[in-house]
């Protein structure tokens, strides 16, 4: 095959491109298996295939973030047509090997523990005995009999189960009571599940449940639910991160597409003397990329589901990958590969197929290829030689800036979007003058961090403590904002005059509101206005702006309405704490958190860098930017490469004329390097371009506000350095075995 022995010429660029698909690809169908796992992960919470119905906080933005009052369980088993009612208790742990560990808490009397098949030990009997998933038992190394703690409390694991989703699969089943004290659900469940005598009225029990209790929802196995959209979000994620990875890998094949055909200019000039048609030739040229792409294609399939099986098995990714990959990223995988070899083979092609053949016929192999504007543009710029060979191939030099700065304006986005969150939350924290914060410890989410209020109390008695705020974050859904951003405040405490209210006056009595002036505007609400929130009605009393996005995307209630919003009885999110010298405000937070064990303490300008949310995303960032410079490497690689094979007959004269083999091999790295820092000076435009792009998006673009910290930018400079480095050493070392007599011969 014409196409295959094409290929087979060139053998490390050829091993080199497929490479860098593979990765790509691998990229793409990992974090898809990895986002799609989220959400299935999270979607089978609350799974009603042991039910008739699932009975949730209507509003909540997760089911298992909803607080319903235990007592509703036994009214709605009294309801006429329902057969058992089960109430369960989820929380989710930050643990050691692990940052999101979910705990279930049943009833071992009720209906719902059937849902864990037990396959050792035997079903939870009693209160502190504990049930373990198989995938958390084998992650943990963990079986029947032995210890385990969660929030401080030891418990004994008397049986392993299985439900066949992963997250459960991964996590473990406690007492409800002993999960109603370890999460602060004090009489208080997640959902219900309820199980009907004849299924057939399920739609009748539904109504009349929905009916009469206005903050909750009944729905079916397949309903639509408040947190479909968060779980949207999840699916898509990894889709969205993958993209890049193949993006750069694409551009990439399309170089290395590009530069096969510069080469062959007067072998294609031949071909189309002796009578090939221009359509034959574009053929040619689009097998070569369908053929690499399909090998890419393959290796990257066959890395998925090695990555996916060995992720699976790790404590921290299990709950979210099953060890399969779904046939839908497959046949996904398969599509891209093909799309890439088409779109990465359309240009080359198409610039193969324009050649005429007698001025084909007389193009030296390897010569360079002009382009005017662009040499006049840069040839200013151009001054070292190293900057000067780049420019000889004007188009190729393009192509990889681009395409490697693709993959670099991603971190830049990403970590400009992380440094502005860090910032809004430091500044919203510190609002009230609060010096230091107190969070609950071990809380994998800020949403899931839960503190008895009478800490509070006890705080104030504290000698260096001058006040104490109590905080509750939370978020609902209001129609058109899947995302609504609540806070509860003390009217009486400090933190309530950060929200200047512009508009009307402040909270007083409950009942009443004050709405941020972005979501005013966006929902169309104003003073004297109704605005319900979780199945009650609310007035709108004010308008405030803070200047913080987060807030004025949001809405102020009093902290007893927050509590009951939020089903957090006698319970806070945060402390913020303000003390007399703010000099020692981190011995202070030393102290108290000696003192209340339970508690994460910090300095408000240090907490975010202990939250496990940022934890979370600074290891997501390092995965994205180890991925970056590995497809980033293999492209560089595949980019000098063909640089030193096609400069083969001048770097022989270079030798003959008393270059030594070190200068050989510090020019190629320079020149790497150099492709590599005009790479990320192109990511750097395209990250600030794309999150200024975003920051245009009507009412919420300043959400998503970014900041460019030094320390981000560092990193982007030392990616930029790897990847010129990584890309420059394999054609450096090359150039510098060539002998000079023989690549004196070279045509």
């Amino acid at each position: 095959m014409l196409s295959l022995k094409n290929l087979l010429r060139r053998k490390v660029r050829t091993l080199l491109t497929v490479l860098g698909i593979a990765v790509g690809v691998a990229a793409v169908v990992v974090l898809t298996a990895f986002g799609e796992g989220m959400a299935r992960g999270f979607g089978a919470v609350g799974s009603t295939s042991d039910a008739d119905l699932l009975v949730s906080q209507k509003d909540a933005i997760m089911i298992l973030l909803g607080a319903i009052d235990e007592e509703v369980g036994d009214e709605i088993a009294a309801m006429k047509g329902v057969d058992e009612v089960a109430g369960t208790v989820v929380g989710i742990l930050q643990m050691p090997e692990t940052p999101y560990f979910l705990v279930a808490g049943e009833d071992p009397r009720g209906f719902a523990i059937g849902r864990y098949r037990v396959i050792a030990g035997h079903a939870l009997i009693s209160k502190r005995e504990l049930m373990l998933g198989r995938q958390a038992a084998e992650n943990l190394k963990k079986g029947v009999g032995d210890k385990f703690r969660i929030n401080d409390i030891s418990y004994r694991v008397v049986g392993i189960y299985e439900t066949g989703a992963s997250i459960e699969d991964n996590g473990a089943v406690i007492h409800l009571d002993d999960a109603q004290r370890a999460f602060d659900k004090r009489r208080q469940v997640s959902y219900f599940k309820v199980k009907l005598d004849d299924p057939r009225q399920r739609d009748a029990v539904k109504a009349q449940i929905e009916e009469r209790w206005e903050k909750l929802a009944a729905t079916r196995s397949g309903d639509p639910t408040s947190q479909d959209d968060v779980l949207k979000i999840y699916s898509s994620m990894g889709w969205f991160l993958g993209l890049f990875a193949i993006l750069v890998g694409g551009l990439g094949m399309m170089n290395a597409q590009l530069m096969s055909v510069m080469e062959r200019t007067r072998e294609i000039g031949v071909l189309r003397a002796l009578g090939w048609r221009r359509r034959r030739v574009v053929t040619m040229i689009l097998s070569e990329a369908l053929l690499l792409s399909a090998l890419g294609g393959a290796a990257g399939l066959a890395m998925a589901v090695s990555l996916v099986a060995l992720l699976s098995r790790t404590a921290s990714m299990g709950g979210f990958l099953n060890n399969t990959v779904e046939p839908s990223a497959l046949i996904q995988a398969v599509v891209i590969a093909v799309v890439l070899g088409l779109v990465s083979g359309g240009y080359p092609a198409w610039r193969a197929a324009r050649l005429a053949p007698v001025e084909a016929m007389r193009a030296e192999a390897g010569a360079s290829v002009r382009w005017g504007l662009l040499a006049r543009i840069l040839a200013p710029l151009m001054r070292g030689a190293a900057l000067r060979n780049l420019l000889r191939r004007p188009t190729r030099t393009l192509m990889t800036v681009v395409g490697l700065g693709v993959g670099v304006g991603l971190i830049v986005a990403l970590s400009g979007i992380l440094e502005g969150s860090r910032q809004l939350i430091t500044q919203l924290l510190s609002a009230g003058q609060a010096d230091i914060i107190a969070e609950q410890a071990g809380a994998s989410d800020a949403t899931f961090s839960s503190i008895d209020e009478r800490v509070a109390d006890q705080i104030r008695t504290h000698s260096a403590v001058k006040a104490v705020s109590r905080l509750i974050f939370g978020t609902t859904t209001v129609p058109g904002l899947p995302f609504f951003m609540v806070y509860g405040v003390d009217p009486r405490e400090g933190y309530l005059p950060h929200y200047r209210v512009t508009e009307g006056r402040t909270v007083q009595r409950p009942g009443e509101l004050i709405l941020g002036r972005m979501a005013a505007n966006s929902l169309e609400k104003g003073l004297g206005d109704d605005l319900r929130l979780s199945g009650q009605a609310f007035e709108v009393v004010g308008i405030f702006e803070t200047g913080i996005s987060y807030e004025d995307t949001g809405a102020v209630l009093s902290l007893r309405d927050a509590q009951r919003m939020f089903g957090k009885p006698r319970q806070v999110s945060f402390l913020g704490i303000s003390v007399y010298d703010p000099a020692r405000a981190a011995e202070v937070a030393a102290d108290l958190e000696r003192r209340y064990p339970e508690l994460m303490v910090s300095r408000t300008a240090d907490l975010s860098s202990r939250m496990q949310d940022f934890a979370t995303m600074d290891a997501v960032f390092g995965a994205l930017m180890g991925l970056m410079l590995l497809v980033g490497g293999i492209v560089m690689m595949n980019v000098m490469l063909m640089s030193v094979f096609e400069r083969t007959h001048e770097i022989g004269v270079l030798r003959a004329v008393g270059w030594r083999g070190g200068r050989v091999l510090r020019m190629i790295i320079t020149e790497s390097l150099a492709l590599s820092l005009l790479s990320a000076l192109a990511g750097v435009v395209i990250g600030v371009g794309l999150n200024a792009l975003l920051a245009l998006i009507p009412d919420y673009g300043d959400v998503l506000g970014a900041v460019y910290s030094a320390g981000d930018m560092g990193r982007v400079l030392v990616m930029a350095v790897g990847l010129g480095v990584v890309g420059g050493l394999l054609p450096a070392w090359r150039a510098v075995r060539l002998r000079p007599i023989e690549a004196l011969h070279y045509e």
